[in-house]
C-alpha cells in the first residue's frame, strides 16, 4: 500500500514553486515590482522569503524627506537598514538624505577611529540601532579626501547616527534640485551655495568605483575645485556605461569639454541635458599649494577616443555650435550611434563643415533626433547629416520644430532609408507636405512607430486623396498618430455623386487603418479649419471633429453606413485617441449615427486590450454635469479598466507656489529606470540593467505614495539659524518645540518582513 509520503511525491510541482526556486528567474521578476510586492512575497513563507531578501534590498529610494524622518526615527526601521547596508547596489536620494549619509558617515568614521585607539566599550553609545564599530572599507584617503568639504551643515544636525558609507553601489541617481521643495531638514543646507553639495555628491562617486549608472541632476559647478573634482571623479569609475547630467544653471561649453574629455573608455551614453551659457567666465583650473585638491594633480584629459560611446547628447546652445567646438568632440565618437542633434550656427560654413565632420568620423549613426525647437526649423544639418548616411542605415528619426516646404527634402531623406526606419517623430512641427507624410505611409515597410502632432494641425495633414492613393506598407505599426484633410464638405443632398465619392474614399481609409493589426495605440485627428469676418484662417479644435461613420456598426436593413466592423484587425488596442468625442458638433448634423448597444458590445468583444478612449470631455467624472451614455455605462462596467477620457490632474509644487497641470495619459517612461539585463543607449530613458526596483517598505519604494508622516519626533535636531531660505507654508506639518527638536504625529513603519531574529545578520550577498 502506497504511504501518504509517496503520494504527495508523485504530485507534480506548481508552476509558481517551480519559477521561485530559479534564483535567476526570481531575481528578474522582482526588478519589475515594488517593494511593497516584494514584501508581500516575502511573507508568504520562510522560503520566499530567504529567496528574495537580497531582491527586497537591492534598490534603495529616499526622495521625499518624510521618507527619511520615518527611517531615522524608526530604531527597528534604521537597523535593519544598516544590517543590510552591503546589500544595497542601486541608490536614488536627493540632497536631504545626502548630507544626512554624508554627517552620519562621518560620526562612522571617528567612531571607528576611537574605538581602534581606546579598545573600552563603556565608551561607546549604548544603543542597539548603531553597529559594532568595524574598518572603513576603503582607504581613508578615499574616504576622507582633502577636498572633502567641512560640512557646514554638520554643526546644525544634532544627534546624528553614524551610517556605514556606500561602497558597493552600482547605480546612482541623485537630484540636487530637489533641495528646493524640502520643508523639515533642507533648511540646514545652504540653498545659495551649491558647492559642497557637489563635493559631496562627488565624495560619493569616489567611494562607488563599480558604478555603471550616474544620474547628477541639479549640480552646479560654481567653482574651478568642483570642475577639477567631478572630473578626476568621473575619469576613475572604469566601469561606468551610462551617464546622464543636468546643471542647475547653464554651463560653458568649456565646462562641458572638461567632462567629456574626463569621461572613462567605458562609457556608452552620455547625456548632459539643458542649456548652454555664453556669459560665464571661463574658470582657472590650474592648480596650486594653495588648492584643497592639491595632492590630487592635474587633469589629464583622456587623448584615445571612447570607442565604445554609442549615445550622445550635449547641452543645447540657442545661438548656435560653432564648427571648431564640436569637431573635436566628433573625432572621438568613432562609434555613436544616437545623436541628439546640437543646434549649430546657421552660417554656411559652420553647418557644412559640421555635416562633413560627423559624416568622415560617425558613419555608424542610426537614431538622430533634435528635442528642441531650433530657428533652423528647415533641419538642415540634421537632414544633411542624413543624407549623408549610407542608404537604409537610419532607424529613428525625430525632429521638434520642423517645417518641410516645398520641394521638400524630407521626402528625400525618407526614401533614401525607407527600409531602415522605425520610428518617425515630429514634435511641435510647423509644416509637413502632404506628400512627404504619403511617403512614410507607402514606403516605409519597418516603421512601427509614426508620431505627427503640432498646433496648426492643417498644416501637419495628409490628404484624403494622398491617404488612399496607394496601400499602406508600415503594417507593423504599433503608434501612429496622424492628422488627416478630409477636405471641404458642403452637405450635398442624398444620392449625390459628390458625397458617394466622398464615402467611397472614407471607407478606403478606413480599410488602411484596419490593416495595420498590430496597432497599440490611435491617435487620428481630422481637421478642419474656419474663416472669421476679418478673414483670418484657423483650425478648429480636434474633438469637435470626427470621422464620420467610423464608430457607427453598419446597418444594411436600415439602409444605415458604418465603418466601425473594418476595425475588427486592431485586436491588440490599448488607446484610441483622437477625433473620436462623442459630443463633437458634427454629431448633430448626422443624428442617425449614434454609438448605441451594439457598438459599445462590439467595442467590449473586439477591443480586449483597450484601457482608453477618448469618447467623452477630459475629466468628465471631475465634472457633474457630463451625463455618461447608458450605452459607455455598460462598457465601463463590462471593462472597468477603461478610461472614458484623458485624464488631467493639478499637482502643487512648494517651491513654485502654483499648480502643475499633467496628463496621466501622455505619461512618459521614467528617467532612470531599471529592469531586465540590457543596456539601452539609443531612447531617452536612463535604463540599468539587472534587478533593481526592490526597495525597502519601511524606507519607501519607487512608484507608491508615502505614508503620512506620523513619528512622534525627530531622533535628531536641528540648530537654531538666523534665517532660513526656501517656500513658506502657512500650515507647515511639523511643529518645532524648545531644543530645536521637530514633532510630528505617530503611526508604527512598516520594516522589512523577517522570520527569524537572526535575519538581518546574514552575510551579504549580491543578487
Amino acid at each position: 500500500m502506497t504511504s501518504s509520503n509517496s503520494f504527495d511525491d508523485l504530485m507534480p510541482i506548481p508552476p509558481s514553486t517551480t519559477f521561485f526556486r530559479l534564483p535567476e528567474l526570481a531575481s528578474l521578476l522582482a526588478s519589475f515590482l515594488r517593494a511593497s510586492d516584494i514584501s508581500n512575497l516575502m511573507q508568504t513563507s520562510r522560503a520566499m522569503n530567504n529567496r528574495l531578501h537580497s531582491c527586497f534590498w537591492y534598490h534603495l529610494e529616499l526622495v521625499p524627506e518624510e521618507q527619511i524622518i520615518r527611517l531615522i526615527q524608526s530604531p527597528d526601521a534604521f537597523s535593519a537598514l544598516v544590517n543590510n547596508f552591503d546589500r544595497i547596489r542601486s541608490l536614488k536620494i536627493t540632497p536631504v538624505f545626502l548630507c544626512y549619509q554624508y554627517v552620519a558617515a562621518l560620526e562612522h568614521m571617528e567612531r571607528d577611529s576611537n574605538s581602534s585607539n581606546n579598545n573600552d566599550d563603556n565608551n561607546l553609545e549604548d544603543d542597539d540601532t548603531i553597529p559594532n564599530a568595524q574598518p572603513v572599507p576603503v582607504p581613508l584617503k578615499q574616504a576622507k579626501p582633502s577636498w572633502l568639504p567641512s560640512a557646514s551643515y554638520r554643526s546644525q544636525l544634532h544627534g546624528v547616527k553614524p551610517l556605514p558609507l556606500f561602497t558597493h553601489l552600482n547605480r546612482l541617481d541623485l537630484n540636487l534640485e530637489s533641495i528646493y521643495g524640502g520643508r523639515y531638514l533642507s533648511f540646514a543646507i545652504s540653498m545659495y551655495n551649491n558647492a559642497p553639495l557637489v563635493l559631496t555628491a562627488c565624495w560619493l562617486l569616489g567611494l562607488n568605483l563599480g558604478l555603471t549608472d550616474v544620474r547628477l541632476h541639479g549640480f552646479d559647478l560654481p567653482t574651478p575645485l568642483c570642475i577639477r573634482v567631478l572630473a578626476r571623479s568621473l575619469s576613475r569609475l572604469h566601469h561606468l556605461k551610462n551617464l546622464e547630467l543636468k546643471a542647475s544653471s547653464p554651463p560653458t561649453f568649456y565646462n562641458v569639454a572638461k567632462v567629456f574629455f574626463a569621461l572613462p573608455q567605458s562609457i556608452i551614453s552620455f547625456k548632459w541635458r539643458g542649456e548652454l551659457s555664453h556669459f560665464a567666465l571661463l574658470p582657472d583650473l590650474h592648480v596650486s599649494s594653495n588648492d584643497l585638491d592639491w595632492d590630487e594633480g592635474l587633469i589629464v584629459e583622456r587623448a584615445e577616443p571612447l570607442q565604445n560611446l554609442k549615445t550622445l547628447e550635449l547641452p543645447y546652445d540657442t545661438t548656435g555650435y560653432l564648427h571648431h567646438q564640436l569637431k573635436h568632440i566628433f573625432k572621438h565618437c568613432p562609434m555613436l550611434e544616437s545623436l541628439e542633434f546640437p543646434f549649430v550656427n546657421p552660417t554656411d560654413s559652420d553647418c557644412d563643415a559640421t555635416v562633413e565632420d560627423i559624416k568622415s568620423t560617425c558613419p555608424r549613426i542610426r537614431h538622430v533626433s533634435v528635442g528642441r525647437q531650433y530657428r533652423d526649423g528647415r533641419g538642415r544639418c540634421l537632414l544633411g547629416v542624413a543624407e549623408t548616411l549610407p542608404r537604409h542605415q537610419l532607424e529613428t528619426l525625430r525632429f521638434t520644430g520642423i517645417m518641410d516646404e516645398a520641394p521638400g527634402r524630407l521626402v528625400l531623406t525618407v526614401t533614401s532609408h525607407s527600409e531602415s526606419l522605425r520610428r518617425i517623430v515630429f514634435r511641435e512641427a510647423i509644416r509637413l507636405q502632404s506628400n512627404g507624410i504619403q511617403e512614410i505611409l507607402m514606403g516605409c515597410r519597418s516603421l512601427d512607430h509614426l508620431e505627427i502632432s503640432g498646433v496648426r494641425h492643417s498644416r501637419l495633414a495628409i490628404a484624403l486623396t494622398d491617404a488612399i492613393a496607394a496601400p499602406w506598407v508600415c503594417t507593423n505599426l504599433k503608434y501612429l498618430g496622424l492628422s488627416v484633410d478630409l477636405g471641404v464638405y458642403n452637405a450635398p443632398q442624398s444620392g449625390d455623386d459628390e458625397e458617394e465619392k466622398r464615402w467611397i474614399a472614407l471607407e478606403a481609409l478606413f480599410k488602411q487603418l484596419g490593416s495595420l493589426t498590430r496597432l497599440e495605440i490611435l491617435d487620428l485627428k481630422s481637421v478642419g479649419i474656419k474663416v472669421n469676418l476679418s478673414g483670418t484662417e484657423y483650425d478648429l479644435p480636434v474633438e469637435s471633429r470626427l470621422f464620420p461613420r467610423l464608430l457607427i456598426l453598419e446597418d444594411k436593413a436600415t439602409n444605415r453606413r458604418g465603418y466601425l466592423s473594418m476595425l475588427a484587425g486592431l485586436e491588440e488596442l490599448r488607446e484610441l485617441r483622437g477625433s473620436m468625442r462623442l459630443d463633437a458638433t458634427e454629431w448633430s448634423s448626422d443624428p442617425s449615427a449614434t454609438v448605441g448597444q451594439a457598438e459599445v458590445e462590439w467595442m467590449a468583444s473586439h477591443w480586449t486590450h483597450l484601457r482608453l478612449a477618448t469618447l467623452l470631455p477630459d475629466n468628465h467624472d471631475k465634472v457633474p454635469t457630463i451625463e455618461v451614455p447608458a450605452p459607455l455605462r455598460w462598457l465601463q462596467a463590462r471593462m472597468p479598466d477603461l478610461r472614458l477620457s484623458r485624464h488631467f490632474e493639478a499637482r502643487y509644487h512648494a517651491s513654485l507656489g502654483a499648480p502643475i497641470v499633467g496628463s496621466r495619459v501622455y505619461t512618459a517612461r521614467p528617467a532612470f529606470t531599471s529592469g531586465a539585463a540590457s543596456e539601452a543607449t539609443t531612447t531617452g530613458a536612463f535604463t540599468a540593467g539587472s534587478t533593481s526596483t526592490a526597495a525597502s517598505a519601511s524606507i519607501g519604494s519607487s512608484g507608491s505614495t508615502p505614508a503620512p508622516v506620523t513619528t512622534p519626533s525627530s531622533g535628531f535636531s536641528v540648530a537654531p539659524m538666523a534665517s532660513t531660505a526656501g517656500p513658506v507654508t502657512t500650515t507647515p506639518p511639523l511643529t518645532r518645540t524648545a531644543g530645536s527638536v521637530f514633532t510630528v504625529p505617530t503611526t508604527t513603519p512598516t520594516i522589512a518582513p523577517s522570520f527569524s531574529a537572526s535575519q538581518t545578520n546574514t552575510p551579504p550577498s549580491q543578487p
